[in-house]
């Protein structure tokens, strides 16, 4: 019979702190460099581009429905990977949930004290096509999104993109997305590094791409998604060791 995963040994069924430090600088040490740069990602001269849906293709992942879908599959490669049986798949499954509603009552509360506009309605500011930030913000959602809608309009942007931003007209710290991109590199990765690490690189360059396409969009400032990687990172750092620390 083959050893069950608790029985692995310790070399290959945790991990090292080099192994954690390494990987956790991945996904943070990018974000750190280009919120450093004079540079804001928020490409306005190419909102009709059409190379910019893939962007929004890549937020989907982690959006609504897609974070359930995203999710799902990495439950079940990391089953296959690893050749869980069913109570570490349930409590892995468990883990994973536990962390994403944490990850979302800590934006939320932080949204909520922080207040910071996002970069797309202070540019729409600018050209004077939504009302000054601070009387935009004093409106109800459905009044905001009324106005980016006509907006949208004005600038003859694309279906999807005027879509989006219609349905994000709250707040831009941190960024929600990231988070929750963060999290799920930071989590399996983790998990994948102590047990199976073939392709486990592949988590940080798609979660990475996912920070981007948020700021390249306007949704977000570099340093939005540079505090969600740290709030993420830390928070899928304490889940992974929890799991692997029992199964």
């Amino acid at each position: 019979m083959p050893p069950h995963a608790s029985s692995l040994p310790t070399s290959t069924a945790s991990l090292t702190r080099s192994q954690v430090l390494g990987f956790t600088a991945l996904l943070i040490l990018p974000l750190l460099l280009l919120a450093t740069l004079p540079w804001q990602p928020f490409l306005t001269g190419s909102l009709q581009s059409g190379w910019l849906w893939w962007s929004y293709a890549l937020t989907r992942m982690v959006d609504i429905p897609g974070i359930g879908v995203s999710g799902a599959l990495l439950l079940l490669l990391t089953r296959y990977k690893l050749k869980l049986e069913l109570a570490p798949f349930i409590a892995l499954g468990c883990a994973l949930a536990a962390l994403l509603a944490s990850d979302w009552v800590l934006k939320s509360l932080i949204k909520h004290l922080t207040e910071e506009p996002r970069p797309y309605l202070l540019w729409l500011e600018s050209q004077a096509l939504i009302p000054a930030i601070k009387h935009f913000y004093a409106s109800s959602v459905d009044v905001r999104s009324e106005q980016v809608h006509a907006a949208s309009q004005l600038l003859a942007l694309p279906e999807w993109l005027g879509h989006h931003w219609q349905a994000e007209v709250n707040y831009a710290f941190p960024s929600g997305h990231s988070i929750a991109a963060i999290s799920l590199a930071q989590f399996f990765g983790l998990i994948w590094l102590a047990r199976a690490p073939t392709g486990v690189w592949l988590l940080p360059l798609w979660a990475l791409g996912i920070g981007l396409s948020r700021m390249v969009m306007g949704m977000h400032w570099p340093v939005d998604v540079l505090a969600s990687a740290l709030l993420g990172t830390l928070t899928a750092l304490i889940a992974a060791r929890w799991w692997l620390h029992r199964y």
